[in-house]
């Protein structure tokens, strides 16, 4: 078990060091060239945030309308608390995109 353990820590580090040896830019107007990792990390980051954020909504407001359906005189309570959570909801999509912009420019 303890060769497997360091046999799986020690592969990443070992693949990475070429990654090391590369030589720095000489230029500084050099055009960037190569895989662009700050773009794909910000389209995965985004594509899980909105897809989470659309299933949390789906779920919120299914409850919800089961809820009302069930008990009608608490649907004013039940729509303001509902409309709350996805307000919510969507800050922290709208948080995610904000990360997205930072993490392109990278």
């Amino acid at each position: 078990m303890v060769k497997k353990t360091v046999l799986f820590c020690a592969v990443p580090f070992v693949s990475a060091l070429p990654a090391f040896a590369q030589e720095a830019a000489t230029t500084a107007a050099a055009a960037p060239t190569g895989v662009r990792w700050g773009v794909i990390g910000a389209a995965f980051l985004l594509a899980i945030a909105a897809a989470a954020g659309a299933t949390a909504q789906g779920r919120a407001t299914a409850a919800a309308s089961e809820g009302m359906s069930r008990n009608p005189g608490a649907a004013k309570d039940i729509r303001g608390m509902t409309l709350l959570g996805l307000v919510l909801i969507e800050s922290l999509v709208l948080y995610a995109l904000l990360i997205c912009f930072l993490i392109q420019n990278k």
